[in-house]
């Protein structure tokens, strides 16, 4: 079985194949940064290195599972939307992608029941880049930080998925049709969070 996680981050479980393209996953394959601890997250050097918003290296109809966690809303709309026709495209009939995102219904009602003030409202969708402390992080944010670039809630996404041709549907922590879902899903995650299962 062929198993894809994208976007993986320092969520590496050996039964699958772990892409990401941010810069301390490149950093990982040089071994005088491992050694020398230069970045303050452990990136695993076997992290498939690909810029997810280009065509997946892999033909179509080879994968039968695909999982992405808080990956899909650093993009834009239109990106999102492509990156998620690749997946569709990757998969085989009836193969699985699992797509968790943030709730933008749960944000929108931490602020109604005064959870969250007006002022930090914005702060708390994470559509900005952090404050830099310097001249040189200023400089380097675009590759240290990663802010959100569209917002969803079940609706939206379900929305989405079907009109590219999946059949999905919406579905609690680690209520899933993939076997392994708990050596990839972390719960802290799915806290607050919008978690579609769709079948090709």
């Amino acid at each position: 079985m062929k198993k894809v996680n994208l976007g993986c981050g320092n969520t590496t479980p050996k039964e699958w194949i772990n892409v990401d393209y941010a810069p301390g996953a490149f950093l990982a394959k040089i071994p005088i940064v491992n050694a020398l601890k230069l970045t303050k997250m452990k990136w695993d050097n076997n992290i498939k290195i690909h810029n997810l918003l280009k065509p997946f290296p892999w033909p179509t109809n080879s994968i039968d599972e695909v999982y992405t966690s808080h990956t899909l809303e650093h993009f834009t709309r239109q990106e999102g939307k492509r990156f998620l026709l690749e997946c569709y495209r990757v998969l085989k009939r009836g193969g699985v992608i699992r797509v968790v995102v943030p709730d933008l219904k749960a944000e929108i009602n931490s602020y109604l029941s005064g959870k969250t003030h007006a002022d930090f409202f914005v702060e708390h969708l994470m559509v900005l880049y952090p404050n830099p402390r310097n001249l040189l992080q200023k400089l380097l944010m675009p590759l240290i930080a990663f802010p959100h670039k569209c917002m969803y809630d079940s609706e939206a996404l379900l929305a989405i998925l079907n009109k590219i041709g999946f059949r999905a549907s919406a579905k609690n922590p680690f209520e899933s049709k993939i076997d392994d879902i708990r050596d990839i899903e972390l719960e802290e995650r799915t806290v607050n969070a919008v978690i579609v299962e769709a079948i090709k």
